[in-house]
């Protein structure tokens, strides 16, 4: 079973990278094949959410069927450690609820490619990307709320990927919005405000 979990790891966050670079690809894919290019992009980002969630499952069964890796079965021992890394856990998920929660008041619709999503305002006016900055925030905060080094290791994988995923975003908004997006490229940071 442990290499179930493990195996639901990577598959899922496998699945999840090359579905989402397809799916950040709409403005590209329409000037080969029209108008369907946007409704396909909503579906290859469902697939992708779908090895995000297979992902997650991984996590979880994890922590009751570990890959012994030579890490510390927990990251703090004892039920104080629990308690402190429930802790950590969960003020990460406050921070990347938070961001969701302001992505979705100016984006409601920016999770799902369309072709008459815009470029946002609110916190879209600093960041280009949080959404990738909450998402890399809850893998850390999993890794916490489980108490495991292992998830944690898991998180750091994320991290690249989704600096991945935002390059390809990028050039597919640039193809779209054109100099507008350029401008908003050099006002804007991709993952923290510039001052």
């Amino acid at each position: 079973m442990p290499y179930v979990a493990v195996f639901a790891i990577f598959a899922g966050m496998a699945v999840y990278t090359v579905f989402y670079i397809l799916s950040v690809r709409p403005a590209q894919l329409e000037q080969k094949i029209g108008p369907a290019a946007y409704p396909r992009c909503a579906r290859l980002r469902m697939v992708a959410f779908v090895g995000m969630g297979a992902s997650f499952l991984g996590e979880v069964l994890y922590v009751f069927y570990p890959l012994d890796t030579g890490l510390p079965p927990r990251l703090i021992e004892g039920a104080a450690g629990w308690a402190i890394s429930i802790a950590i856990g969960a003020a990460l998920t406050v921070f990347a609820t938070w961001i969701i929660w302001k992505v979705g008041k100016v984006a409601p619709d920016s999770f799902v490619p369309r072709k008459e999503n815009q470029m946002f305002g609110g916190i879209y006016t600093r960041v280009r990307h949080p959404q990738a900055v909450a998402d890399v925030t809850y893998w850390f905060a999993i890794g916490f709320l489980l108490n495991s080094p292992f998830l944690l290791v898991v998180a750091l994988i994320w991290v690249p990927l989704n600096y991945l995923l935002t390059v390809f975003e990028e050039q597919d908004l640039k193809v779209r919005f054109g100099q507008d997006y350029v401008d908003y490229i050099a006002r804007t940071g991709r993952f923290v405000p510039r001052s």
